[in-house]
């Protein structure tokens, strides 16, 4: 069986779902939306500062691209190589002198940062500016960058860090770079030209910009740290896997999670080289701002709901409270109990389902007591007709020991009367139920006129009209005699024409119509009555029952709607109307009478 759920229950359970996780679901939409937009910007910001620093790295390769080959190519410079390749003893060392002075002339603009440059010879023989190599020509000439660079000349190469270059440098690597210069003085023999700079010559870029909150590297293709705003060593190796979120183009980003935190990798490609601009932000960093509004958003969320919960359980209690009472009354009404009382106050809605509610049980109150009265009433007529009843069976014997006595005296007159009321007076003694068909009546109709005929000494002509198959109908007993009564007393007896009663029964949708119409002397007033509860002017009885009896008789069994109604008949006399329910077993007669 399905449980029902208790109202409070099923507002509580509405206003959860129409309102308080709305606002929770509102409140993750729009932060998800905050965060995504924050993402979004700055990781915008962090690709264009990554490409302003790849921007600003090439422009100082470019510069010391040029500073090295404008070395390379001058003819001053190959000449004195020559000279000293040349040369020996004092004039070579005025050849050095004299080649110091030009190339300083070239390295004053960086200056300090210019390590070493060193000359490569044909015939293996090589030539230190500033500093001498930490190891023998022949290493530097077995390296795979070497015949690389050879392959191709007039270019500078620059080959990144590289370790244990120069002695007596305390730095383990150095920024190198190689120039192979083309036929310029093919006498100086000159196959290869070194040049070594400090490796922190890019780090015043990296850290010239307003990045504490984000790391940058220039990385070579195989992971080395050529320079970084931090303390990280130069030459150490970038962990490989971000090789491996990085997408085919120049320039990208993506979200690099390990176990220690998660951060945000911008990258753009270094021109002119193999390198790579680096730049690592913490996400917790980005999500900052956003986790600050997230903590306002919810708790401004929260204080919504407990303020609407709070309101909602003081709508709901108003609502339900008074309800719960309504029907813990009609619970008391259920049980018997029609004192029960609803009062309250608060909305329009409620004051009125309250006041609905009283009226209700006290028109059941009334309705009882009103029933309670029909039965007693009922009761009273039902004692009236006993009292009336002496004895039948003694009142009967001795009327039909009259009849007998008439019989044998040869008095038929007697006889007749005798007879006629001995069967009246058997129907009024209720023998078979309270019930009596049409047929039946009218023949104790005929008994009661042969009576009065001869009560009266003259004889009354009656017309009789039963429609269709009615006869067989049922009705109450004796209703129809005081009526008749009515009409011979009141009506007739005082006439010097011929009297005339008409009796006609016919039906009208589902009630049946009896009339009583006579010639007689008529109402007082022309105008039609329709008795009620308080019953008629005329108040004769027979057997104790008058039509003010009839008429109460015909509504204690089926209600207000039915009863006697009177009327002028024409052209002089009365005609009285009974409506009555058409019965036609005495089960139906059953279901149709009140109480």
């Amino acid at each position: 069986m399905r449980k029902n759920w208790r109202m409070s229950s099923t507002l509580r359970l509405f206003f959860i779902l129409v309102v308080i996780l709305p606002i929770i679901l509102f409140s993750i939409i729009i932060l998800n939306i905050y965060e995504r937009d924050i993402l979004q910007q700055n990781t915008s910001r962090s690709q264009q500062t990554a490409q302003a620093i790849s921007y600003s790295v090439s422009q100082e390769i470019s510069r010391l691209t040029g500073l090295f080959a404008s070395i390379g190519m001058d003819k001053d410079v190959m000449a004195k190589l020559y000279e000293m390749n040349q040369t020996t003893g004092i004039e070579r060392q005025q050849a050095s002198d004299e080649l110091k002075v030009l190339i300083e002339k070239y390295t004053a603009s960086i200056s300090g940062r210019v390590l070493s440059v060193n000359f490569f010879f044909k015939d293996n023989k090589s030539y230190s500016y500033l500093k001498n190599l930490n190891m023998d020509d022949s290493y530097f000439r077995k390296q795979p960058w070497y015949d690389q660079v050879l392959k191709n000349s007039d270019s500078v190469h620059f080959l990144g860090m590289l370790p244990n270059v120069l002695y007596g440098n305390y730095n383990p690597y150095n920024m190198v770079a190689a120039l192979s210069p083309s036929v310029i003085n093919p006498l100086s023999n000159l196959e290869m030209i070194l040049f070594t700079f400090e490796s922190s010559a890019f780090d015043h870029i990296l850290q010239s910009r307003d990045n504490t909150e984000s790391t940058l590297h220039i990385v070579t293709e195989g992971g080395r740290i050529v320079s970084s705003n931090t303390l990280a060593s130069r030459g150490s190796e970038f962990p490989m896997h971000w090789f491996v979120n990085r997408g085919p183009q120049d320039k990208g980003y993506f979200v690099d999670v390990n176990e220690d935190n998660t951060n945000l990798i911008t990258y753009a490609k270094i021109n002119q080289t193999e390198w790579w601009l680096v730049q690592s932000i913490p996400y917790a960093d980005l999500t900052a701002n956003y986790l600050s509004v997230n903590y306002i958003v919810w708790i401004f969320a929260i204080m919504i709901i407990v303020a609407f919960i709070l309101v909602s359980f003081y709508l709901v209690s108003n609502v339900t409270k008074p309800l719960s009472e309504l029907l813990r009354q009609m619970d008391r009404v259920t049980e018997g109990d029609l004192n029960a009382k609803f009062m309250t106050t608060g909305s329009q809605e409620l004051v009125k389902l309250g006041e609905s509610f009283n009226h209700m049980t006290e028109r059941v109150q009334d309705l009882l007591r009103h029933h309670e009265l029909q039965e007693i009433e009922k009761r009273k007529a039902e004692f009236a007709a006993l009292q009336s009843q002496i004895n039948p069976h003694f009142l009967i014997n001795t009327l039909n020991s009259i009849k007998f006595m008439a019989l044998i005296s040869k008095a038929d007159n007697i006889r007749n009367m005798t007879h006629a009321l001995t069967r009246l007076l058997a129907s009024s003694f209720n023998r078979g139920g309270i019930l009596t068909t049409i047929d039946e009546e009218m023949d104790h109709l005929k008994h009661y006129l042969y009576i009065m005929e001869i009560r009266f000494g003259r004889p009354i002509q009656t017309e009789w009209k039963v429609e269709g198959d009615l006869a067989g109908f049922y009705i109450l007993k004796l209703l129809l005699q005081p009526i008749l009564e009515n009409s011979i007393i009141h009506g007739l007896k005082n006439v010097e024409y011929p009297g005339m009663i008409q009796i006609v029964v016919r039906k009208q949708g589902e009630d049946l119509l009896i009339t009583i119409a006579d010639n007689g002397v008529g109402m007082a007033d022309t105008s039609s009555l329709s008795l009620d509860s308080d019953g008629s002017p005329h108040k004769h009885s027979f057997s104790g029952m008058g039509n003010r009896n009839v008429h109460k008789r015909i509504q204690l069994h089926y209600g207000m709607r039915y009863g006697l109604k009177y009327g002028k008949n024409e052209p002089q006399g009365t005609i009285v109307t009974i409506r009555l329910p058409l019965i036609h077993t005495t089960e139906e007669a059953q279901d149709q009478m009140l109480g």
